[in-house]
Parts: structure tokens; sequence; C-alpha cells
């Protein structure tokens, strides 16, 4: 399974949004909301991009540790 990450959170979501999807379909995600840190005084840029590569990480870890597992292939008909 190839793994990777995009590094760029839309801040106008307010929102950390991790996926993995397998040949285009979502088979898990998660979202963690960081609205209260965007107004914070410790906000920062690299703060940000650090929570967001910490959850990447922590869902890359799930799939490595087969937490996280790809869907069975359908059942073909004999």
């Amino acid at each position: 399974m190839v793994t990777g990450f995009n590094t760029e959170p839309r801040k106008k979501d307010a929102g950390i949004e991790t996926m993995v999807y397998i040949r285009g379909a979502v088979i898990h995600s998660v979202t963690t909301s960081y609205e209260d840190f965007l107004h914070s005084p410790d906000y920062s840029d690299d703060k940000l991009k650090s929570m967001l590569e910490s959850q990447h990480r922590l869902v890359i870890g799930r799939i490595r540790g087969g937490e996280i597992k790809p869907p069975a292939p359908p059942a073909t008909g004999s």
C-alpha cells in the first residue's frame, strides 16, 4: 500500500481531515477541529502543520499496524 499525505490544511474549514483511499473509495476518515486553536494566541502555521502531520502519521501507523484494513474484494460469481 502506498502512503503519503498533503500537509496544507484549509483554514476556512477549521478542520484537519485525514482520509484513506483504496481504488478511489474512502475506506476510513478522521476529522479534528482546530477552530479553538485557530483563534488562540498560541496559533502558528507551523504548529498547525505539525498537528496535521501528527494526525496523518497516526493514521498511517494504524494502517501499518493492521488496525485499518482494506475492504475484502467483492465476491466473484462462479
